[in-house]
């Protein structure tokens, strides 16, 4: 047998049996933290594949409370992989195994990037948010609006948009925070009647189309307070 090829395949059997690729791969429940002005700040990844050998994924902060943020893009090349984190102000991140089964590399933001830093400590569970049904004409495009609060006004346009699939993508547009394509959740529709959620902000709405479909007005909840809120049709 050509030495060449016995070199290629003791290469190939000592990549198989590293860390990295004996315990899984880039798939599971990884842990670590990232720092912002010397705060350190607590991050989860759940990396996976669906049932078309999809790479999903989804990230959570867990000393906020947080599981279950979006994550789009994903890209995995070999030891590599890549994501946008929608919720972080779009944060991308990009991250590579290491032979000692830690994921390092990089988190971009406006502000520049930040080292991470994970480490595998379990199974994946990833959480993907729930399809929410399609909405009808009258609810479909964009609302805008403002929540008054002591001192400050926080304006804000909530998108709806129906999908081929007869469901529908709901976001939100903080004006205010600079902060763009927020998912919302749980968006439901009976008659007149809207709700929804806002799940990263520990918020939902819920509210009533008047006679002329122009105006949606209801109650902002959040963190257990009611504000009045109404959202105009643009």
């Amino acid at each position: 047998m050509p030495s060449r090829f016995l070199s290629v395949v003791c290469a190939i059997a000592c990549l198989l049996a590293s860390p990295a690729y004996a315990q899984g791969g880039l798939e599971g429940h990884w842990e670590g933290a990232f720092t912002v002005d010397t705060r350190e700040i607590g991050l989860s990844l759940d990396l996976a594949r669906n049932e078309k050998s999809e790479w999903i994924a989804s990230l959570g902060l867990p000393s906020e409370g947080l599981t279950g943020l979006v994550v789009m893009d994903v890209a995995v090349s070999g030891p590599s992989v890549s994501f946008v984190a929608v919720e972080l102000r779009m944060a991308r991140f990009e991250l590579a195994l290491g032979p000692d089964v830690t994921l390092k590399g990089k988190m971009s933001t406006p502000e520049g990037p930040y080292p991470v830093a994970l480490k595998r400590t379990g199974e994946a569970k990833v959480e993907l948010l729930p399809a929410s049904p399609a909405v009808s004409e009258e609810l479909e495009g964009d609302w805008e609006g403002s929540l008054e609060i002591p001192n400050r006004s926080i304006r804000f346009v909530v998108h709806f948009r129906n999908q081929p699939d007869r469901t529908v993508a709901a976001t939100i547009n903080i004006l205010d925070g600079d902060q763009v394509g927020l998912p919302l959740n749980n968006v439901t529709q009976v008659g007149p009647k809207v709700e929804f959620g806002f799940r990263v902000a520990h918020a939902g709405f819920v509210g009533t189309l008047n006679q002329e479909s122009t105006a949606l007005a209801g109650t902002w909840t959040q963190d257990g307070k009611e504000l009045a809120l109404t959202l105009r049709k643009k």
